[in-house]
């Protein structure tokens, strides 16, 4: 049985990347319960998977700025006896060249792989032949639960919040890929149709580039939602999504967030493979139109305005939707719906 005391996990990914990537650091620490792990990645995601991680022991700050062969001397700096390289970067395909230090190397699975393997899946099998043992279940892999009331009596105005189930809709999905986004007026019919079933609290979720979109949103829906895109922090943001007793959103990082803290997520999905980066263990609570996408891979929508959601996006229903959210509606919130 092989044995490591210092393992460094480099991944400097987006948030989504970042959160079906947490299993790993958990099948280590399982399996090496007394080795340090230290995790090595942008700084922005310092509090997830430092402070919210009980698997994590050290964080490092990624700089994109730094050379190949200063990250060749930072890496013999931390004398690893196991590197784990998760980023799927051409360039450091030739470190092993470079240190003698152990290295196991992430290989992203083609899109078009068949069968498809999930990302969370694809990730775990970079240490696979080294951890006997998997963590059971793989998720929450985050733990806010400590943030949550302090973060929930910050935002919470009218004291509504502990009489109501709070309900997360993710309607941005940043400014790189418009495509992957649900129609503003879905979301906006989808608004009025849950608070005419049952006294919900709608909160929108998003990230800066989200902003703009969900106060558009709330305002033609009425300013019924506690809109906090663009006003939490990270960790803030899951502690808030843990209190949730579901999230709706598209193929954007807070999805992924939320699977992590432990909340299921109704998936809506058309230019991304749900079987690939769907909301892990939840697929049957996701819409998938991907078969009516043309433009996987791309960055915009060919066949629709490229700065919004794309052709396959607006094929996606409002009914459909409603029989996902009385399908999470029916799930009791210690359970979890498992593929």
């Amino acid at each position: 049985m092989l044995s490591f005391g210092n393992i460094v996990i480099l991944h400097p990914a987006a948030i989504g990347d970042a959160m079906l990537a947490t299993p790993v650091a958990a099948a280590l620490k399982l399996n090496y319960p007394g080795a340090k792990i230290t995790y090595w990645s942008h700084p922005v995601l310092r509090q997830l998977l430092l402070g919210l991680n009980p698997h994590v022991d050290e964080f490092i700050d990624f700089s994109r700025d730094q050379g190949f062969f200063q990250m060749v001397k930072q890496i013999e700096s931390m004398k690893p006896d196991l590197f784990v390289d998760l980023s799927n970067s051409s360039k450091l395909k030739f470190l092993p060249w470079f240190t003698r230090v152990p290295i196991v190397r992430y290989h992203k699975q083609r899109t078009d792989s068949v069968p498809t393997m999930h990302a969370v899946d694809n990730f775990l099998a970079t240490v696979k032949h080294l951890c006997p043992e998997m963590p059971d279940p793989l998720f929450p892999s985050i733990f806010p639960e400590a943030l949550a009331k302090e973060v929930l009596e910050k935002i919470n105005s009218d004291g509504n919040f502990s009489a109501h189930p709070l309900i997360a809709l993710v309607p941005g999905v940043g400014k790189h890929r418009p495509h992957r986004a649900w129609i503003q007026d879905g979301w906006i019919y989808l608004i009025r149709n849950l608070l005419e079933r049952k006294q919900f609290r709608l909160l929108l979720i998003g990230g800066e580039d989200d902003a703009e979109l969900c106060e558009s949103i709330n305002k033609d829906a009425g300013n019924v939602c506690v809109n906090v895109a663009g006003q939490l922090t990270l960790s803030e943001t899951a502690a808030v999504l843990r209190r949730c007793i579901f999230a709706i959103s598209g193929d954007t990082g807070p999805a992924h967030l939320a699977v992590a803290v432990g909340t299921p997520v109704i998936g809506l999905y058309g230019a991304t493979y749900p079987q690939r980066s769907g909301p892990f263990g939840y697929s049957v609570m996701t819409i998938d139109q991907s078969k009516a996408c043309r433009c996987h891979g791309a960055k915009f929508c060919q066949v629709a305005r490229p700065d919004g959601p794309g052709e396959c996006m607006h094929r996606i229903m409002l009914p459909e939707v409603i029989e996902k959210v009385d399908m999470a509606l029916g799930i009791e919130s210690d359970n979890v719906i498992r593929d």
